[in-house]
């Protein structure tokens, strides 16, 4: 590991929303608050956004999902982690590998970004480090 990705957090912050593309907006305004409080570029703050609502629209689909997506933001001074999971009232069957065009996306505008399942249910996590 390297020395950014060992640093000490300096807070984490978490949501919980609907799981449903209409409120996706409210991850993406987290995140660009809190990438800008760490003093990220704006490049890099709407790159942190693009990622983001990548990962999470595989959480919630296209027309939603009953329950909710869970998001911790986790600080740290020189990089923010952002991980999410899908916490369903209903059974689905959710991706949790990327498609060929997402990875495409995500390599662009995240350090690193995964989609897996944690306990059988869908997760995300991606992180962003503060260009020097």
């Amino acid at each position: 590991m390297s020395s950014s990705q060992e640093s000490t957090a300096l807070e984490t912050i978490s949501i919980k929303i609907p799981a449903s593309p209409e409120y996706l907006q409210v991850v993406r305004l987290v995140a660009a608050g809190l990438a800008s409080r760490l003093s990220f570029t704006l490049e890099d703050i709407e790159d942190l956004k693009i990622a983001v609502d990548e990962l999470s629209a595989y959480i919630t689909g296209a027309h939603g999902r009953s329950g909710t997506l869970a998001v911790s933001f986790t600080l740290h001074g020189d990089r923010i982690q952002i991980r999410g999971i899908g916490e369903y009232t209903e059974s689905y069957e959710v991706r949790t590998e990327l498609t060929e065009f997402s990875r495409m996306i995500l390599e662009t505008v995240a350090d690193s970004a995964e989609l897996s399942a944690s306990d059988g249910r869908p997760a995300f996590s991606v992180v962003k480090n503060k260009r020097a």
